[in-house]
Parts: structure tokens; sequence; C-alpha cells
């Protein structure tokens, strides 16, 4: 039966509101990792978060394991929101135009929005900025 390391836990109470968060969660299976997201919420920023990285292990790509692990990410970042009496409103990622095409049809599933463009960040395509609301 999988089940989640977080790396860190998630603080007791609330923290200094000029403090940021980073949390790396893992979907194990006993020993072996099905799935790792990282995930941040910057000082100042407050009710926004940014998911860094969210990738599934190619073996066991196409069984669930990303959407667990990103609603997961979701639980996690409104928990935090909800210790410091916030709400998380935005979760927002950069993903690559050509490249990560899979990517964009995930995020485009569950919720997100190509919301901007940043042209001539990366080499030879554009980073795409994907935002999902919860207001």
């Amino acid at each position: 039966m999988p089940s989640f390391n977080y790396q860190p836990q998630l603080p007791s109470l609330a923290r200094d509101e000029g403090e940021g968060f980073l949390q790396t969660i893992q979907l194990r299976d006993r020993s072996e990792i099905l799935a790792t997201a990282r995930w941040h919420a910057p000082m100042g920023q407050q009710g926004v978060v940014q998911l860094i990285e969210l990738v599934v292990s190619p073996s066991h790509c196409r069984r669930g394991h990303g959407s667990t692990l990103l609603r997961e990410v979701i639980q996690q970042a409104t928990a935090l929101h909800k210790l410091k009496k916030l709400r998380l409103r935005r979760l927002w990622v950069s993903v690559e135009q050509k490249t990560q095409v899979i990517a964009r049809a995930f995020l485009t599933q569950h919720g997100f929005h190509h919301t901007a463009t940043m042209k001539e960040l990366l080499a030879d395509q554009d980073a795409l900025i994907y935002v999902r609301t919860f207001d």
C-alpha cells in the first residue's frame, strides 16, 4: 500500500509569516519511490504556492500516482495556510513549452490554466506558467 513521506513535516504551530516553507513529498511503496513532488510557499506571498517539481518514476507512469501526489501537495499547502489563518488561493508551476507536452495536458486535466509565457528564458523554447486557483 503506497504511503507518503514528508521532508520536513508541516510545523505544528503557525510560523512567522516572514518565513517561507519548502517541502518534498514522496509517494512510496515500501522502500520504492513511485513519485516525488516539491512545493514552496515563499515568504510574503500569502496564499500563493509554487509547485517546483512533480515527477513520477517512469516504470510507474499512468497509474494515477501523479494525481494522488498533486492532491497531497494541495492538502499539505492548504493545511500550512490554515495554520497561518490564511487560505490557499493559487498554486502555480512553470513547464517547458516543447519538451513537457504531457505535463501540460496533466495540469490542464487537473484544473490549471496557462496564464503566462516567458520567452527567451530557456534555450530553444518558452517557459509556460500554469495556475490553479482556489478562490
